[in-house]
C-alpha cells in the first residue's frame, strides 16, 4: 500500500477547517479571512528570519536583505488592502472592526480564539522555520534573492486573485463558498510550491 505524501495531508487538513467553519460553524468570508491574514504576516516574519540567517552566515550586505524585505512587505500590504476593498462589494455594509472582535473573542471550548489561535499560528511558522530552514541549513547555500522572490510572487499572485475577486465583484456578488474555496486552492498552491 502506498503512503500518503505527508504534504499533501496537511494542505488537505488545513484547507478542511476553512470549509467546517464556513459549513458548519457559520463564519464569515472576512473571519476565514482573517486567519490567513495572520498566517500571511507570520510567513512574513519568518521570511526576515530566513533572510537574516543568510545574510548573516553568509557574510553579506544587510542592505540587500532590507531591500528585498521592503518589497515583500509592500506587496503583503497592496494584497491586505486590495481583499478589503473586494470585501467592500462582496459583503457589503460589511463593518471590520465587528468581524475582528468577532474573530478575535471567538470562543471554542471557553478559550477565545484570539489569544489562542494567533500564537499557535506564529508557533507552527517557527517550528516550520527551524525544521525546513535551519536544521537541514537551507542558509548555507540559499540564494537570497531567489528566496524573497519565491516569497513575493507567491504574494503578487495572492493580489492578482483578490483584483479578480474585486473585478468580478463590481458585476455580481460571488458566494462566499466560492470565495472560500478560491482562497483554499491558492493557499494550497503556496504552501505546495513555496513553503
Amino acid at each position: 500500500m502506498k503512503k500518503l505524501n505527508p504534504k499533501i495531508f496537511q494542505l488537505a487538513s488545513e484547507g478542511l477547517i476553512p470549509l467546517l467553519g464556513l459549513f458548519i460553524w457559520n463564519w464569515s468570508l472576512y473571519f476565514i479571512l482573517l486567519f490567513y491574514f495572520f498566517d500571511l504576516i507570520a510567513n512574513e516574519a519568518i521570511m526576515n528570519l530566513k533572510s537574516k540567517k543568510t545574510v548573516h552566515f553568509q557574510g553579506l550586505k544587510m542592505v540587500e536583505s532590507i531591500k528585498y524585505s521592503s518589497i515583500s512587505l509592500f506587496t503583503l500590504l497592496i494584497s491586505i488592502i486590495v481583499i478589503h476593498f473586494a470585501m467592500v462589494f462582496i459583503h457589503p455594509g460589511i463593518d471590520f472592526l465587528i468581524e475582528f472582535s468577532s474573530f478575535w473573542n471567538y470562543e471554542e471550548f471557553g478559550i477565545k480564539q484570539g489569544y489562542f489561535l494567533v500564537p499557535l499560528i506564529v508557533f507552527v511558522s517557527f517550528q516550520q522555520y527551524k525544521m525546513e530552514f535551519l536544521q537541514r541549513a537551507i542558509y548555507r547555500k540559499a540564494v537570497l534573492k531567489e528566496i524573497w522572490n519565491k516569497h513575493t510572487q507567491a504574494l503578487i499572485v495572492i493580489v492578482a486573485f483578490a483584483g479578480l475577486c474585486l473585478g468580478i465583484s463590481q458585476f455580481f456578488v460571488l458566494p462566499e463558498a466560492l470565495c472560500v474555496l478560491g482562497i483554499i486552492a491558492l493557499s494550497s498552491l503556496y504552501k505546495w510550491r513555496f513553503n
